[in-house]
């Protein structure tokens, strides 16, 4: 509700502001993966399903499930001159043409998505957390379990029990239980943050914050600078990026 009236306020203050091209450019059509759902949606992919890194013998299990562009507010970089006369200025990925009360606006629409967030993201950094000390804690007693196995394969050796060939046949047997035990772990923690149902309906609150904010990003800079911009910003919400 405090995102959405943000949104009506700062799309009224810019109503004044025509930021289509002089030239009366034909406009930009939008891509199907740039429109506001698609994006949201892409962004539903990182936060429903993130990164889960391998454990392995020298590295914790990490879990990136918020792209750091989910933070980030682009237009404050975006430098205005002649005060409230169009400039021409450079934001993420091309020249847009913003004014002084433009940028006031997108200011405020960032500060409120990230207040309509907050909440939610606290859910998925508890969830995330959680899920991921138990993951630790399985590491952990693999760990001590395959030294000990290893331990044990020397004692046999040096006493004679085993020969050299068995020896490393079993010190080969016993690392590939441990990979396959590690892979487990990674498997094992996606499915626990897959079914964790109050994580699921957080995410859910995130991606409609983010579509409310890109809504309002769209009505105050226009729809040709959207395309513009859209065209770089899409791509830090998929997976893959962190």
């Amino acid at each position: 509700m405090a995102l959405a009236m943000v949104f009506a306020l700062a799309v009224s203050s810019c109503k004044k502001d025509e930021l289509t091209d002089a030239g009366n450019q034909i406009a930009i059509e939008l891509a199907a993966d740039e429109t506001v759902d698609a994006v949201v949606d892409s962004l539903g992919s990182f936060l429903e399903d993130p990164i889960i890194t391998d454990a392995t013998e020298n590295e914790e299990l990490e879990i990136i499930s918020v792209p750091e562009i989910l933070d980030t507010d682009y237009f404050s970089f975006v430098e205005t001159r002649g005060g409230r006369k169009d400039s021409m200025v450079k934001s993420c990925s091309d020249v847009l043409k913003l004014t002084r009360e433009n940028k006031e606006a997108l200011a405020k629409l960032h500060k409120a998505k990230i207040e309509c967030m907050k909440a939610n993201r606290e859910v998925l950094s508890r969830v995330d957390e959680k899920v991921r000390g138990e993951a630790m804690e399985m590491r952990r007693a693999l760990m001590e379990k395959h030294k000990a196995q290893v331990a044990e394969i020397y004692e046999m050796y040096r006493a004679g029990k085993i020969t050299e060939k068995q020896r490393d046949e079993k010190l080969m047997f016993a690392k590939k239980n441990l990979t396959e035990g590690l892979m487990k772990i990674r498997s094992t923690t996606r499915e626990k943050i897959k079914n964790a149902k109050d994580r699921l309906e957080a995410a859910g609150k995130i991606k409609n914050c983010e579509r409310e904010y890109l809504n309002g990003v769209k009505e105050v800079i226009g729809k040709e600078n959207y395309a513009k911009w859209i065209r770089c910003h899409k791509m830090h919400v998929r997976k893959g990026k962190r």
